[in-house]
């Protein structure tokens, strides 16, 4: 469980006054200052410790957990990802449950969070700071200190329950699937994944496991390169091309297609750095003071170049990409403005790629501050080839291979380095206005 959150008493009341900006406690009880009153002439006073205490008791009962789901005994919770822009899987399956047939039925519950997950996700807002730094984050943690005070105005559904948390789980917008079974069970995910495909198969709605942005660090931890208010007009202007293939970076929700949209600014110099790399190999053969024309040994040395460039692309059915890549970041790239800004985005991203593979890629460390700069644009762009081959060829008992979703928090990590190296070759073409 490295790198999740502590989950117990403390940060789940700490949570609470954050979200309603309340300390009023007593005897353990979280109090707010203001109490939510609800259409159904409802109060909602607070949470009391015992309710705070039975919700985390339940959280670190789960026999399994990751960063999107609980598991336990007979029941699941998973948080969900809408695969669509407008929503289409939430609104289509919100509050609907689906009931199993046989002699053990499982259940299948759409909907808001548990108060349970609420609480969870109440700890990630408080245990990471960059967090409560993001828009959207403050929306909703706005949202959910209106709620009881604009709801019949804007016409939202009743709050289900009575609890302080069945308001955060509304106020989230966040989606939970819910499985339960009538005995123990160790295979809820293949559970839910089927649920997800059975869903897309028939609605054409797609959801994945896995948490919203907001609630992901590496999502929403930008490096700021501008305060607000000091943003200054462009004094360059760019290639079309790659500044569309980077705004489709910026703009991805799915790890896979943001590092593959940065990627292909790289690849979109292939073949030129390729091709005139060959010239310059063919030139410095031909005006190296020891050449002569009149001797067969040194045409011949000169075939022996183009011919062996020429076998690497049939047998590769094109350039070589990875020497290719190698040429891109010799040209465009400096090491010491790549390691500022992973510095930048985030102190420990150097270190963890001197000290950690890519497993799923079969990709090798890189120690990114070494002395020869020559060699670490190799080992870069090594690792950023493999990366991006683990993610496009998926055939069957070929290994390492890249797993959708399951491998994205490794993924999220590599994505920097690639998205970092592709914003200075997209500068690198600038023309000054």
């Amino acid at each position: 469980m490295s790198g999740q959150s502590v989950i117990n008493e403390a940060s789940i009341v700490e949570g609470l006054r954050r979200v309603f900006r309340s300390i009023g406690t007593a005897s353990g009880d979280f109090t707010l200052r203001d109490p939510i009153s609800l259409p159904d002439g409802k109060t909602i006073h607070g949470a009391t410790s015992a309710e705070i205490s039975e919700i985390t008791a339940r959280l670190n009962d789960a026999k399994s957990r990751t960063e999107s789901s609980f598991q336990w005994e007979n029941e699941a919770e998973f948080s969900l990802v809408s695969l669509d822009q407008v929503g289409a899987f939430d609104r289509f399956f919100e509050d609907k449950t689906f009931e199993g047939q046989g002699d053990n039925p499982v259940t299948f519950k759409v909907g808001s969070p548990s108060r349970e997950f609420a609480a969870y996700l109440l700890c990630k807002f408080v245990q990471n700071p960059v967090l409560l730094t993001s828009g959207r984050a403050r929306m909703t943690l706005n949202r959910i200190r209106q709620i009881g005070s604009d709801r019949v105005a804007l016409g939202r559904r009743a709050v289900e329950g009575d609890s302080l948390f069945d308001v955060i789980a509304e106020g989230l917008r966040a989606t939970t699937l819910q499985i339960t079974a009538t005995k123990s069970r160790a295979d809820f995910e293949a559970l839910a994944n089927s649920f997800l495909f059975h869903a897309a198969y028939n609605t054409d709605a797609a959801a994945r496991i896995g948490l919203e942005a907001m609630f992901r660090p590496l999502a929403i931890q930008r490096v700021r390169r501008s305060q607000n208010g000091s943003l200054d007009a462009p004094r360059q202007t760019y290639d079309a091309d790659l500044v569309h293939h980077y705004l489709m970076g910026v703009a991805a929700e799915i790890p896979l297609l943001e590092y593959l949209a940065y990627y292909h600014i790289a690849e979109h110099f292939f073949e030129k750095v390729f091709n005139e790399d060959l010239i310059s190999q063919v030139r410095l053969g031909i005006t190296d003071p020891s050449f002569s024309a009149r001797r067969n040994k040194d045409i011949q040395s000169i075939v022996k170049i183009v011919t062996k460039i020429k076998g690497q692309i049939k047998d590769e059915g094109g350039v070589n990409e990875q020497r290719a890549l190698k040429l891109v970041l010799d040209r465009f790239v400096s090491i010491p403005r790549l390691v500022a800004d992973l510095d930048a985005h985030d102190a420990d991203l150097v270190n963890h790629y001197a000290n950690s593979d890519v497993p799923f890629a079969g990709a090798s460390k890189v120690n990114i501050r070494g002395n020869d700069e020559e060699a670490v644009r190799g080992a870069i762009a090594k690792r950023i080839y493999k990366v991006r081959n683990a993610l496009v060829h998926a055939k069957e008992g070929e290994l390492p291979k890249y797993a959708p979703f399951a491998h994205d928090e490794e993924l999220a990590r590599e994505i920097p380095l690639m998205r970092f190296t592709a914003e200075q070759i997209v500068i690198s073409q600038g023309k000054v206005l």
